[in-house]
């Protein structure tokens, strides 16, 4: 029996195109969702708005994240860093939303830090035990998403994910807030 290479993720999901549609696609359906937010969060980088901050935390950090990572020593209420930085970043957004005819929205108005999800990324990326190494032992770059899941197929639960929660609530979120690669992630 031949030994079984991890999956090199980060070239994956930097390389872009087919394989790294295919594996987000696959983490969607395996509902492991840290490789998805450390895609969206490295996107973020690039443009740090104040929707994108917003979409990030609350599909993928909030206590009540539909699609949580794993990262619980990281996410409120454990640490409360993130939430205290999103807490201007959402007042802002909904003075941008509904300004009042008295107030100017853009002059109070500073863009995000673009390194808010920094110290998740790292500790994600980093940690050898963690749910990406763990993916990227499990995971078979070779293979088409449904097949890496075992069986071949979606169980019950996953089925619910893909159907109630990612293509109900976190996709259409996500796009709303600007990260347009996920309509390829079904």
């Amino acid at each position: 029996m031949a030994a079984q290479t991890s999956a090199d993720l980060d070239a994956i999901l930097t390389g872009g195109g087919a394989p790294r549609t295919a594996l987000l696609r696959y983490c969607v359906m395996s509902v492991t969702m840290e490789p998805v937010f450390v895609f969206l969060a490295r996107e973020y980088r690039l443009r740090p708005t104040h929707g994108a901050a917003l979409a990030l935390y609350d599909m993928f950090c909030a206590r009540d994240a539909v699609a949580r990572v794993s990262a619980p020593g990281l996410l409120p209420p454990r640490d409360l860093r993130l939430s205290a930085a999103i807490r201007p970043i959402r007042q802002q957004w909904e003075a941008m939303q509904s300004p009042r005819p008295d107030t100017d929205p853009a002059a109070a108005t500073t863009a995000p830090y673009k390194n808010l999800f920094d110290f998740i990324l790292s500790a994600l990326c980093d940690d050898p035990e963690g749910p990406l190494a763990a993916l990227a032992r499990r995971y078979d770059p070779g293979l088409e998403p449904e097949m890496n899941l075992p069986g071949g197929k979606l169980n019950v639960g996953q089925r619910h994910f893909v159907d109630k929660v990612w293509r109900a609530l976190a996709r259409p979120r996500l796009l709303r807030a600007g990260f347009w690669q996920v309509e390829t992630i079904e």
